[in-house]
């Protein structure tokens, strides 16, 4: 049976914008003497800005003030998103051929519903979705579902009819937890050991990915 609607992470599988943050990331930490320490970035991948702010906050020393590095972080990715937010392998693609098959598309995304609204809008996806949940608009954020329970009841499907994209392991366990068939696209993060064992579908790549899942054809490609 066809699902009834498709839906969407957005940071890291359709919007190429980790690697960018992890970038600015990086060069602020050297920018305030600090070590390199991607692994601290890494375990904001997928999660709502205030829990990313805890994480950020504590691995700074006392010396740094949070205000200051984050400020300086977060212009750092806006001067490069101003110039050029990178679209994943395959995503404007992938959204033409489900358009066309007549599927409803949403995305759920931990960040904020403006920004994910205006990012989407400048790459040329936000006119296909018909909607943008981000994580300002849930009282839980990923791993927990709401905010795909929210994007599909927007929708005016279930989650459980629904196929999910996910890149994280956070948004991955988030999609399952809603019942929905989920496919993964590691971006920075493979997928773990414990993550392996969920039984969804892993892929390479979006392509690749709905494939598997017979959202479309090799000859829609």
């Amino acid at each position: 049976m066809a699902p009834h609607a498709i839906l969407f992470d957005m940071d890291g599988l359709l919007l190429d914008t980790e690697k960018v943050c992890l970038d600015s990331f990086v060069e602020t930490r050297r920018q305030f003497s600090l070590s390199d320490s991607p692994d601290v970035f890494m375990r904001c991948v997928g999660v709502r800005l205030p829990e990313c702010d805890r994480i950020i906050q504590e691995s700074l020393p006392d010396q740094v003030a949070f205000k200051d590095f984050n400020d300086t972080w977060r212009e750092r990715i806006s001067a490069t998103l101003r110039h050029d937010i990178p679209l994943k392998a395959g995503a404007l693609q992938l959204f033409q051929i489900l358009a066309s098959k007549g599927y409803l598309m949403g995305v759920a995304t931990s960040t904020q519903t403006e920004v994910a609204k205006s990012h989407l809008e400048k790459t040329g996806l936000l006119p296909f979705l018909g909607g943008v949940i981000g994580g300002d608009n849930v009282q839980e954020g990923k791993p927990n579902p709401e905010v795909y329970h929210k994007i599909a009841k927007h929708l005016g499907v279930s989650a459980a009819d629904c196929v999910a994209f996910e890149d994280s392991e956070t948004g991955t366990r988030a999609a399952l937890a809603s019942g929905a068939t989920t496919v993964q696209i590691p971006d920075l993060i493979p997928p773990s050991a414990e993550m392996l064992k969920s039984g969804h579908v892993i892929a390479p790549s979006l392509l690749e990915g709905a494939l598997k899942v017979e959202l479309i054809e090799t000859s829609d490609i």
